[in-house]
């Protein structure tokens, strides 16, 4: 089925109402890093992410990061992205690097998700705080207001993300911020572009609302059920065609 919002994930934070308020921006993105949305040497999403999330301009989004920069919180890479700092501080030498190296194929990514993310729906069910219930209806939302394939995949990787979120394991959620991540290769994104179309992403959002609905319910047997069919959905019509 994280954006993310992996933005590459959901921000999690309070939109910043002001056009320019480069100082509410980047209180909200702070108190977002403290909170660990990010874990230490994660990528955040991108200016122009940052910016329609927040309805700000983007040079909004870059003051606000400036000064995270400024605080040790972020360390920013020309071509490469933004990334949390790890503890405070620089991130670790080489850390980034070696992260962003592995590429996986798109067959194996899938296969890997398939094997890990319905056996999460156990401790989300046992776990999750109605804040984690209602960041997945959030993400939901999001989905349904997509007008774009980058957009679309944007909020499904947060709302992954948020049920990875919710079963409050740092290494599972780790593990499936690196797959998230992994998403953002070139061959996945072609592979997807092509074999989206307006029907499998309704029939995607049909199984998102399910999936969320049966972790609401704290049906575990459900929810894993429908997170492996959804993957297997995922997998069939990349590979159909």
């Amino acid at each position: 089925m994280d954006g993310a919002a992996t933005a590459e994930g959901n921000t999690s934070a309070p939109r910043s109402r002001q056009r320019g308020d480069a100082a509410g921006l980047r209180e909200a993105l702070g108190s977002a890093l403290r909170a660990d949305r990010w874990l230490p040497g994660e990528r955040l999403p991108t200016e122009r992410e940052l910016a329609e999330h927040y309805g700000v301009a983007r040079n909004t989004v870059r003051r606000a990061l400036e000064a995270l920069e400024d605080e040790r919180l972020i360390v920013r890479h020309v071509g490469r992205g933004t990334f949390r700092t790890r503890d405070g501080g620089p991130a670790r030498p080489g850390a980034l690097e070696a992260e962003e190296a592995v590429s996986f194929s798109p067959a194996d990514l899938l296969e890997c998700r398939l094997i890990f993310e319905p056996e999460m729906a156990g401790l989300v069910v046992a776990r999750a705080s109605q804040a984690d219930l209602d960041r997945m209806t959030e993400c939901l939302k999001a989905l349904d207001a997509a007008d774009s394939l980058a957009s679309f995949e944007h909020w499904d990787s947060a709302l992954h993300d948020a049920i990875a979120s919710a079963t409050h394991n740092a290494a599972v959620i780790s593990l499936s911020r690196s797959l998230s991540r992994a998403r953002l290769q070139a061959e996945w994104g072609m592979l997807k572009s092509r074999s989206m179309t307006a029907e499998r992403k309704a029939a995607l959002q049909t199984q998102h609302r399910a999936i969320v609905a049966a972790l609401c319910e704290r049906d575990r047997a459900k929810a894993r059920a429908l997170l492996r069919e959804h993957i297997l959905q995922v997998q069939s019509y990349m590979f159909s065609e």
